[in-house]
């Protein structure tokens, strides 16, 4: 059983409460389960019985450490009443869940020809995901938009060095994933206890794969006993390869004009192998001449999105490699089968943590697994589909 895994209930900082209000801790949950994803909000679910001490202090609102390493927030709960007697099921988001709860909203002020209406950013990727989350979530204009106690790490300067990002009333949390994606990095809130405090940062793993040879091979395989149990996907089903861009919200007909891109380092291809997608895009025009140009960097940073997916999926045996200790979100390593002849070295973008009545069961997602339908129904609504 879960006996033994620690829960601590927090009341979170607020304008008039600038400290974490502990609550109550409990060890009485019968069933676990967290789901932490590199560049998207996570997900939890508590199973307590009703009678349990602090079962009635899983409130939405509220904050969860479980474990002593995943923070939550309470969106909802549910009681039942059955053959298991009657019990609670607190379910909610990550810290970095807090994300959803914004879209982007533009300067006040008139930005240049081309982008007004527009938040426009240029830096490194870092710059970019910090300056989305400062401006709507820490200093917006709107003080009620702003989250007490939230507090940016100090910028790294990770990822792209000369990476744009131009959003207007996208959902924050769309924003960062999508930056996040194509430059490899994640991002995360953890709470900052003593001062009252949370902090959002960017989040950057380490090659432990098994070609390098500056740290410890992290290896995940069935036959090596590191793994006991394994999927691996490989689809096209929402691939493209061939993408057509016009700019939107152009005023004159040259300005509307479509121009077709590749990825770089790819063929254009033909016949059954071509797949094609239309591109309707924003694009900045800081100067004149540039359009075309600024037209082909936002193309080809939203192909990223529409790469083939092609992903791993391991149930974890701790004996040798532990997750938290000896690799993390976002980290290099390598998953394969030599019975199915395939060996990827991804990055690890999601960690599933079930304790149940047998134990810790860690499932580790390598890769990018393919879309659900909610995913390709918010890739349809970013191109205005």
């Amino acid at each position: 059983m879960t006996v033994g895994i620690e829960i601590r209930i927090f009341d979170p900082v607020a304008a008039n409460r600038p400290a974490f209000g502990r609550v109550g801790l409990t060890t009485a949950a019968t069933g676990i389960s967290t789901t932490s994803k590199l560049a998207a909000p996570g997900d939890f679910t508590i199973t307590i019985p009703l009678g349990a001490r602090y079962a009635d202090a899983f409130l939405p609102g509220r904050l969860v450490l479980i474990d002593r390493t995943f923070w939550g927030v309470i969106d909802g709960r549910v009681l039942e009443a059955g053959e298991q007697g009657q019990q609670v099921t607190a379910s909610g988001r990550d810290l970095k869940g807090l994300t959803v709860d914004r879209i982007t909203l533009p300067p006040l002020v008139s930005s240049v020809a081309g982008t007004q209406g527009y938040d426009v950013v240029t830096g490194t990727t870092e710059a970019c995901m910090k300056h989305f989350v400062d401006a709507n979530m820490v200093r917006s204009a709107d003080p009620l938009r702003n989250i007490p106690g939230l507090l940016i790490a100090l910028d790294q300067g990770r990822g792209v060095q000369d990476d744009k990002y131009m959003s207007r009333h996208d959902g924050l949390s769309d924003v960062l994933q999508a930056l996040g994606e194509a430059a490899g990095l994640g991002y995360d809130i953890i709470p900052d206890l003593d001062n009252g405090a949370y902090v959002f940062d960017v989040v950057q793993g380490v090659d432990r794969s098994g070609i390098q040879s500056d740290r410890p091979r992290i290896v995940f395989d069935i036959s090596r006993r590191t793994a006991q149990a394994q999927t691996y996907t490989d689809s096209r089903t929402d691939a493209r390869n061939i993408f057509y861009a016009t700019r939107s919200g152009a005023e004159y007909e040259d300005e509307a004009l479509t121009m077709m891109y590749v990825r770089d380092g790819e063929e254009t291809q033909g016949g059954i192998y071509r797949r094609e997608q239309h591109l309707s895009l924003s694009v900045s025009t800081p100067e004149a001449g540039q359009e075309y140009e600024e037209l082909q960097r936002a193309a080809l940073q939203e192909a990223e999105n529409y790469r083939p997916a092609e992903s791993f999926t391991c149930v974890i045996l701790d004996g040798r490699f532990q997750y938290g200790r000896d690799y993390f979100l976002g980290d290099t390593v390598t998953a394969q089968s030599r019975e199915w002849g395939v060996t990827m070295h991804p990055m690890v973008t999601a960690m599933t943590t079930e304790y149940g009545e047998t134990g810790i069961t860690h499932t580790a997602t390598f890769g990018k697994a393919p879309l659900n339908v909610f995913g390709r129904l918010r890739r349809q609504i970013r191109q205005g589909g």
